[in-house]
């Protein structure tokens, strides 16, 4: 459900790639020709690297070709770094949904069984009931609090998410479907930063103060990422609270005014948007937690 929701949404926001790669892309590389520079004498000599600059900059004045691939060579650069940034934040993204592959399954397992022993814990200190289904299933936060959209509004409403959602997207407004593509697109901002932050200490060997850099943009990628998650699975709950009653009626169910849905009209949507495949829940859900294609 997770990959698929935000597949879903991610097609539909504009390709902005290359404005947003470029600037990160050449301030890597400039952090990465001062991290290599043959002449630097000190950790932070920004004088050796200005004066490098300078008779570098000299050597190019009245070459134009020659400044001219250069200048080819400096952005192909930063749209290589800005590529390997998008895989390393890729990767950190199934790291922060909790989608841990192979052996780094079992790592999850055991960090899931902690977190959710540590909210029972939590839950029973403060007197409260909570349903199972709302306890930690995943090893990390973020992948807990989108994968809860799905489990909250089964919850409500007996509506699978994963088959709702294409639909739904179908009824929003254009306001609704900017609130929901802008807190995607916050999520995505932190993921490429994080990707970022891995190609920064990727030039630790080098320049030590990079770690630094990288470590600093990592940690701010990650609150971002907390923050994005929170909002984008609120907007799409909302969403959903706001318009699924429009949804059924489209789809040919009686909806009563003022009444919720039953359960049985909520049991029978499911079958049709599975197209008649048996089981609602756990069938369902399999097929939506799928990778996309896009």
């Amino acid at each position: 459900m997770i990959e698929v929701l935000l597949g879903e949404v991610g097609r539909r926001i504009n390709d902005r790639w290359l404005t947003r790669a470029l600037g990160p892309g050449l301030l890597w590389c400039a952090v990465a020709a001062f991290a290599v520079l043959p002449g630097r004498k000190a950790v932070f000599d920004v004088h050796g690297a200005a004066l490098a600059a300078a008779d570098a900059l000299d050597h190019l004045k009245d070459r134009v070709s020659l400044a001219v691939v250069v200048g080819s060579l400096v952005v192909a650069a930063a749209a290589a770094a800005a590529v390997c940034a998008q895989a390393a934040g890729r990767v950190a993204r199934h790291v922060w949904l909790g989608s841990w592959p192979g052996p780094a399954g079992r790592v999850a397992v055991a960090v899931t069984a902690r977190r959710r022993a540590a909210a029972v814990r939590r839950i029973a200190a403060q007197r409260r009931v909570v349903p199972a289904v709302y306890l930690p299933a995943r090893p990390t936060w973020i992948g807990d609090r989108i994968r809860l959209a799905d489990d909250r509004v089964a919850a409500q409403y007996g509506l699978r998410l994963g088959l709702i959602w294409p639909r739904l997207w179908l009824l929003l407004g254009a306001d609704g479907r900017t609130d929901v593509m802008q807190a995607r697109d916050r999520l995505d901002r932190a993921v490429t930063s994080a990707g970022w932050a891995v190609l920064h200490l990727a030039l630790t060997p080098w320049w030590w103060p990079a770690a630094l850099l990288g470590a600093t943009l990592g940690a701010v990628s990650w609150w971002r990422a907390r923050s994005a998650a929170g909002l984008f699975a609120d907007i799409v709950e909302a969403s959903v609270d706001l318009r699924h009653r429009n949804l059924v009626a489209e789809l040919g169910f009686p909806v009563e005014e003022g009444r919720p849905v039953p359960p049985s009209t909520a049991a029978a949507v499911n079958d049709l948007l599975h197209k008649g495949a048996s089981g609602h829940g756990h069938e369902a859900r399999t097929g939506a937690e799928s990778e996309p294609t896009s």
